[in-house]
């Protein structure tokens, strides 16, 4: 008796299951595509930024990692580096 009636339900719901199913699939498609895209775009971003920081070419970095900069160490190797008015590119110190 129980089965009969579990069999007509599943074959009553059965037309809507079908394209549930599709859409249900066809969205988490596009949810994982679009996370992919907003993760790459992120880090291309943040990337883009962090090219930005000029301690490395600066003529006070000492690339030892006690002392970064001995004009700012507080700063140095951080975004907060991006406009360092201290900066001198390499050679352009005076000596």
């Amino acid at each position: 008796m129980v089965l009969q009636l579990l069999y007509v339900i599943i074959k009553a719901i059965q037309p809507f299951i079908v394209p549930l199913c599709f859409v249900c699939a066809w969205g988490l498609t596009i949810l994982l595509v679009w996370s992919v895209a907003s993760a790459i775009f992120d880090t291309t971003r943040r990337a883009q930024r962090m090219h930005q920081i000029p301690c490395a070419d600066c003529a006070y970095f000492t690339k030892d990692y006690h002392l970064k900069c001995p004009v700012r160490p507080t700063i140095a190797l951080s975004e907060d580096a991006i406009d360092c008015p201290d900066f001198c590119p390499v050679g352009g110190r005076n000596s």
